[in-house]
């Protein structure tokens, strides 16, 4: 129940207060406060400051009103036209998409107009939304399909600029300082352009403000009505979308403002889809202005940091803060599992064979030898035993983490990098590195352990309350996740010299791997291994409930806090050497499913052949594709991670056959 002290309008006021004072706080550093009026109208300053205020920061404020607004505005839109109170541009692909279009036409072009990028961003964010969409549609608009497809294509978009941004980063670090969402103005242009933008998008979508209200409801509702809720879902769709693409394109990736200032406005009492529009319009607004006035203020202290930055910080914590107040979920049944066949022996034998011959091919390809004829075979073994046995290790710990994390959120299409457990494992490493260097293994191995364990504590809070329904969870790990990537698109930005380093390793690579580290990988999995069994019964008990665990004398808290502990620390380890995103955790478990493994431990140590497999196969394949460049194996792994999570959605939404 809403307390009666809490309103859209207070709350709204208050945060304008807070922004307009930090903005004013930010100004009299450069006129004194009472000039402020007169600088900030004078149409022919004089001084510096009075130039600076008038061309720089009054445009600039300006700018993160009506950015706010209009991605408060479109992400309202999105929530009700898709019936998902958690959809908007971000978590949607949008914003991804439109940064990576902008991405390759920076590298394709000399120099970019506004409207050229406005054209590549609007691309990118419809090619995005198609997809997204096209994929969902199956599902009939199911909110989980929804998020799940949004956050493949995001990951997917967000790895291939990554990957640009590493092979070409002098050239693209200008485009990483517009993608991570700097509000910097020299001119009232942007502000202008946005102006007609909105002027013209906001009264269309304004048009279907009352077919809106009504699809809320239902789609039956909607047709007894004469409405055609899918044709009403493309066009408001497509002109959102134009919105917040145009918006992407002006002032780069300001993510979860939509998200936050729609929820925050039905949090204070705005019911009805028309209320919500408006306050979260305003709030939006007042939210942009308020984070990029505590960037103005921080500015002489600690440099300028992207406004986008700030916001995607703010509000994946804002998001964590809804999941977690949000009301309990009723208690969630075991999902029933499909009937599979028992598999044959030869079937493992076949898997295990296959296992081993990848290591065999990716030790002693000579793709090599046919440009270096003198290298000797001793030392191509030597070179190559550490990133194999190294990149197995780490395709066996996803793949185990992928299964226990698959049975502990009783969601099969979990996995340590979907649930942002692989990006609190990266944020781990990188405060390691920038802390104690990586001059010893240990250190980023244990800031990984930390950081997944830390972010998988986050997770376990914030579902707990929702009982660990699938669609909670996996919106907390979108919001670690985002943290993770706003702090290394916050590094590329800063132009620190180590940027390249982070870039690099984000993207998985194994060809700095070591004898030391392999041996260390290798130790932990062996360990994992062993130790596994030793879960088998929790396993097996805790994804039915807890009612029936207790029944049998599991205290089910702590039994899934230790699992959750144990894919953690896998998650960590792997994370150190293959990067923050691969899909191998998403993947193994699935595929041993799918050829017809029955029961945890069987899932778990299959998963663990399929990992290693997929793994080798990826450092092999980035090694032979460009010889003699390397494409990082985390990178060949995502890739084909990406279009294998969109198949097993569809697969998994695909209608029943009468």
């Amino acid at each position: 129940m809403t307390s009666p002290r809490v309103t859209p309008a207070r709350l709204c006021a208050i945060t304008a207060i807070i922004a307009l004072a930090l903005y004013a706080t930010a100004m009299s550093g450069h006129v004194p406060l009472a000039k402020l009026p007169q600088a900030l109208w004078n149409p022919d300053p004089g001084s510096f400051g009075e130039i600076y205020l008038r061309f720089s920061l009054l445009p600039r404020l300006l700018v993160a009103i009506l950015a706010g607004a209009a991605l408060a505005f479109a992400g309202t839109i999105f929530q009700q036209i898709l019936k998902n109170p958690l959809a908007e541009p971000s978590t949607l692909g949008i914003m991804s998409g439109a940064q990576l279009a902008i991405t390759l036409l920076s590298l394709s072009a000399v120099g970019l107009s506004s409207f050229e990028r406005e054209m590549a961003g609007l691309a990118g964010g419809l090619a995005a939304v198609f997809i997204v969409t096209a994929l969902a549609t199956r599902a009939g608009f199911a909110p989980m399909t929804l998020l799940l497809c949004g956050m493949v294509i995001s990951f997917s978009a967000g790895s291939a600029s990554v990957i640009l941004a590493l092979f070409h980063h002098e050239y693209l670090r200008s485009v990483f300082i517009w993608g991570s969402g700097s509000l910097i103005q020299n001119d009232f242009s942007n502000v202008t352009a946005l102006a007609v933008r909105m002027i013209v998008l906001m009264p269309l979508l304004l048009l279907f403000i009352r077919p809106l209200a009504i699809s809320g409801l239902n789609d039956s509702s909607a047709r007894s009505l004469g409405l055609s809720p899918n044709g009403l879902r493309l066009a408001v769709l497509f002109i959102a979308t134009v919105l917040s693409a145009v918006v992407v394109s002006r002032v780069g990736v300001i993510a979860f403002v939509g998200l936050a200032a729609s929820n925050v406005a039905r949090l204070a009492g705005a019911r009805t889809f028309r209320l919500r529009l408006l306050w979260a319009s305003l709030f939006g607004a007042t939210l942009l202005l308020l984070a990029d006035g505590l960037v103005l203020v921080s500015t002489p202290f600690m440099g300028e940091v992207p406004t986008g930055t700030v916001t995607a910080i703010t509000g994946a914590i804002l998001m964590l803060v809804f999941l977690k107040a949000a009301p309990p979920s009723p208690t969630q049944e075991a999902p029933a599992s499909r009937p599979r066949s028992q598999v044959a022996a030869s079937t493992r034998l076949l898997l295990t064979a296959s296992v081993v011959a990848a290591c065999a091919v990716a030790v002693f390809s000579l793709t090599d030898r046919l440009f270096i004829r003198e290298i000797d075979m001793a030392d191509l073994f030597a070179g190559r035993w550490p990133r194999v046995l190294t990149s197995a290790s780490a395709g066996i710990m996803l793949a185990l983490a992928g299964s226990v994390t698959q049975a502990v959120t009783r969601n099969p299409m979990a996995s340590p990098e979907g649930l942002g457990v692989s990006g609190g494992a990266g944020l781990g490493i990188i405060a390691a590195f920038f802390l104690g260097g990586m001059a010893s293994p240990l250190t980023p191995l244990i800031g990984g352990i930390m950081g997944a364990a830390v972010s998988f504590g986050i997770i376990v809070v914030v579902a707990r309350r929702r009982n660990y329904a699938p669609a909670p969870v996996l919106l907390s790990g979108i919001a670690i996740g985002t943290l993770a990537t706003a702090v290394i698109s916050l590094i590329v930005a800063s132009g620190d010299p180590r940027a390249s380093y982070i870039l690099a390793w984000t993207m998985g690579p194994t060809f700095r791997a070591s004898g030391i580290v392999a041996i260390i990988a290798s130790a932990i999995t062996f360990l994992a291994l062993a130790i596994s069994p030793l879960f088998r019964r929790w396993l097996e008990v805790v994804p039915l409930g807890d009612g029936t665990a207790k029944s049998l004398g599991i205290r089910p808290d702590r039994a899934r806090a230790i699992l959750l502990l144990f894919a953690a620390t896998l998650t960590g380890t792997a994370t150190m050497i293959v990067g923050p995103l691969s899909f191998v955790g998403l993947m193994a478990p699935h595929i041993a499913r799918e050829i017809g493994m029955r029961g945890h431990m069987r899932t778990l140590l299959t998963s663990a052949a399929i990992g290693a497999g997929l793994m080798i196969s990826a450092d092999w394949l980035g090694r032979i594709v460009d010889f003699p460049y390397e494409i990082p194996a985390g990178v060949i792994a995502a890739f084909i991670g990406g279009p294998y999570f969109l198949w097993a959605i569809c697969s998994q939404n695909k209608p029943a056959r009468r």
